[in-house]
């Protein structure tokens, strides 16, 4: 028991310390391939021996940022359950309409608007409850909208990021180049300084309709927030019936072909209210998966 306590606390104290550059814009410390291996190694780990440490990343969601006013989340920012295998995702789909994306690498963001205009913009931060205050300079990103059609209050989850092109031009002005644009992307985002943030070309991708709004689908949320403005994540609408339509579609989804950092895809169940009543976990919403390589 103690070499799988003694083995536990390495991968955690690494992961968490992976996570802490990550979150905070620096250089990252590990590829997502080395994380979510030593994620899985840890997962594995705690399951076997029922050993759970405080602050394992398997039950918190997110590191806390070290700038910035804080401010916690009316509707927690929680993680992805995650799969590396197609064939998980079809069994997963089961017989319902789902909804697979682009699983974005930057930073995740929270956009709240009243009255027709962005009131504020907060990080996921930590475990998904408490984020930073980043509205000063999520106003400068190339394509967020600071006025909508709608009056009632909403809020977005998106991702904050910069897209390969933009990436190596700006890595070309730097004295020390960032190895990744998600690291540029979260220390570009956190910067005090609105006017050099907006050097960066930032670009935010909606993902989720927070408010509950009363629309029905995954999709229709979709065109929701299109119709306000946004630009969202692209994404594709399949029949969990379909197997093969599914894993077809996996294998068009080549992030080659793609011109902002992904590391994975993202299924979800159309139907707002089933996925409601899966419920969550301390760490991932049942409603949603990530397939990672």
């Amino acid at each position: 028991m103690e070499n799988f306590k003694s083995r536990a606390a390495e991968l955690v104290k690494k992961l968490n310390q992976a996570s802490e550059a990550y979150y905070n814009g620096k250089e990252e410390i590990m590829s997502n391939y080395e994380w979510d291996a030593m994620f899985d190694e840890l997962s594995r780990l705690e399951a076997e021996t029922g050993y759970v440490l405080p602050d394992s990343p398997t039950h918190n969601t997110g590191y806390e940022e070290n700038n910035g006013e804080k401010e916690p989340h009316e509707f927690p920012a929680l993680s992805l359950a995650k799969t590396k295998q197609v064939s998980e995702l079809v069994k997963w789909a089961e017989d319902k309409e789902v909804w697979l994306s682009w699983k974005l690498d930057g930073l995740t963001l929270v956009l709240r608007y009243d009255n027709g205009e962005l009131q504020q913009a907060i990080t996921r931060g930590r475990e998904g409850m408490i984020g930073e205050d980043v509205t000063h300079t999520v106003r400068t990103f190339l394509n967020v909208p600071l006025t909508v059609p709608v009056r009632e209050p909403f809020e977005v989850r998106g991702e904050g990021v910069i897209s390969w092109a933009n990436f190596e031009k700006i890595n070309l002005s730097l004295e020390e180049p960032y190895s990744h644009p998600r690291n540029l992307a979260a220390g570009s985002v956190r910067k005090l300084d609105a006017n050099e943030s907006g050097k960066r070309f930032l670009e935010f991708f909606a993902f989720d309709l927070v408010t509950d709004l009363k629309i029905p689908t995954k999709c229709l949320q979709m065109d929701f927030m299109e119709a306000n403005g946004f630009s969202v994540v692209p994404h594709a609408e399949l029949s969990g019936m379909d197997a093969d339509y599914i894993k077809a579609t996996v294998e068009l989804m080549d992030p080659k072909h793609y011109g902002y950092p992904v590391d994975g895809l993202i299924m979800e169940y159309d139907d707002v209210s089933y996925g409601k009543s899966l419920g969550a976990t301390g760490h991932h919403e049942n409603r949603l998966i990530a397939l990672k390589w």
